[in-house]
């Protein structure tokens, strides 16, 4: 019996993104076929997994780990009293503390080899841990941690990046400030742990403690500034080769690959292995319910990568008498990151009688995902980064539903213009509206995308690769160790 150990940043039931997803399918198709699995974790906040006060911090729970089940999967959570243990930047990419603790799960759980499916918050240490234990391991990517700090490969002013460049000068300037905490929580966080601050500041008039914390502020930057900097810097040169000690790295798409490379990741550790989805919550649900109006849909997080206001807008966008024939239903947590889904409300607020027919219609179980698809004719993904082909782009597509995706590499990888779906110019609202318009004004061009889809990649045939893979790098461990005795 083989034994498998997989790893992601954050797992049910607390969080239910798409790696999280992709994580529990493969961890459960592995205990099907006589694996015996186990998943290890973190726990960090939703509204910013990066960032952490130091020195200034309220104290961490006192909860270091929990263990439970997940449908039927044992998991191991490391809770935000390591994360936080002597905070240092450079911890979000190379954690000592949680290279101990990994060592421990290594030497109790005795993997034949390991799984990454993401390592950020556990950090690359844990490639490390394997080495030194001498554990093949393997990963297989979702996102461009291991080359971006802020994973998506976004700027701050929303062009998109290929990488750190020379000397990671470029992070310097997107990634550095995020790892300081705002001004607001940095104060509240000093009083509350120095009680003479709290009242000398409640003391002062308005202005004058404005000045006084813009002061404290600008010393706790103007402190950590330099270390902030010299993390970020180094950051590039260690992952990369914490990278290119994996004995294999699976990438979903021909972009991933080649950004990989583009950064120094050696192309000869890389395979191309496409997701595969769960069909099974999905069958029967390839007939559309009747409808006299075009029902466009967006599914997933209400954050501001993934481009719902584009989408918003858009739909407002179109001509009154063409806005009378469609509908937009977004599902989403809203409570999840509040400042932005207010502003996608107030976008629909602001629009008045043209807004009506915008819906936000919150969250449901996955097992409900064909009847909600069931009820979209097509679907939105208008994300501001590459994408790794979202798994809800596969869900669609195994219900038959065409997509209409930002043009840009790994979304337009999956979707053919004028073929399966639409490709709309990035952060580009009038694009995306211009494609909805075409829908709506050219009734047999929905029937001539939905009759070019083609049935999805299922889980089994992923993990049948999956466990290709594993099957050479075990063999190979093998050969060496016969070579070298």
């Amino acid at each position: 019996m083989r034994r498998v150990l997989l790893t992601a940043h954050k797992f049910f039931p607390q969080h239910r993104a798409g790696t999280e997803v992709l994580t529990l399918k493969i961890a459960q198709e592995l205990k099907a076929r006589g694996s015996a699995v186990k998943i290890i974790a973190a726990n960090p906040p939703d509204l910013d997994a990066r960032r952490k006060f130091d020195a200034d911090s309220p104290p961490p729970p006192e909860e270091h780990v929990s263990d439970y089940e997940y449908e039927g999967l044992p998991v191991h959570i490391v809770e935000e009293a390591i994360r936080l243990k002597d905070y240092e930047f450079s911890f979000e990419y190379y954690h000592p503390h949680m290279k101990r603790h990994f060592l421990g799960l290594l030497d109790d759980f005795q993997p034949d080899i390991v799984l990454v499916v993401h390592a950020q918050n556990l950090s690359a240490s844990i490639v490390e841990a394997c080495r030194e234990r001498g554990v093949p391991v393997v990963f297989y990517a979702t996102d461009f941690w291991f080359v971006c700090p802020v994973v998506q490969l976004t700027r701050p002013d929303g062009e998109v990046c290929r990488g750190p460049g020379p000397g990671a000068l470029k992070c310097l300037t997107c990634y550095t400030p995020k790892l300081f905490a705002p001004a607001e929580e940095f104060n509240q966080a000093l009083s509350k742990k120095y009680d003479f601050v709290a009242k000398t500041l409640s003391g002062l008039p308005g202005p004058v403690r404005g000045l006084a914390e813009g002061g404290l502020y600008g010393a706790y930057s103007a402190s950590k500034t330099p270390a902030a900097a010299l993390a970020t810097v180094n950051r590039a040169s260690v992952l990369r080769d914490f990278a290119n000690k994996f004995d294999r790295i699976l990438v979903p798409t021909k972009l991933m690959r080649d950004i990989f490379v583009e950064n120094g990741i050696e192309e000869r550790l890389i395979e191309l292995v496409h997701y595969g989805i769960d069909t099974s919550k999905l069958v029967g649900h390839q007939s559309k319910s009747p409808s006299d109006i075009l029902r466009i849909g967006y599914i997933g997080t209400f954050y501001e990568h993934k481009g719902v206001d584009l989408l918003i807008n858009a739909f407002l966008a179109l001509p009154d008498n063409e806005r009378k024939r469609a509908s937009l239903k977004l599902y989403g947590d809203t409570n999840q990151f509040p400042e932005y889904s207010n502003k996608l409300k107030q976008l629909v607020i602001t629009a008045g009688q043209r807004g009506r027919d915008v819906t936000f219609e919150g969250t449901f179980p996955n097992d409900r995902l064909g009847q909600i698809l069931s009820d979209i004719d097509v679907l939105v993904v208008p994300s501001r980064w590459y994408e790794n082909t979202p798994l809800v782009m596969q869900s669609a597509l195994a219900t038959k539903t065409p997509l209409i995706v930002t043009d840009l590499g790994g979304m337009s990888e999956l979707v053919k213009h004028g073929h399966n779906g639409l490709l709309f110019k990035l952060n580009d609202y009038r694009s995306l509206a211009a494609q909805l318009l075409a829908l709506l004004k050219e009734p047999a061009l929905l029937g001539k995308l939905t009759g070019n889809i083609k049935d999805e990649r299922t889980v089994p045939e992923m993990v049948n690769d999956i466990e290709s893979v594993f099957d050479k790098v075990l063999a190979s461990r093998t050969t060496a160790s016969v070579k070298g005795s």
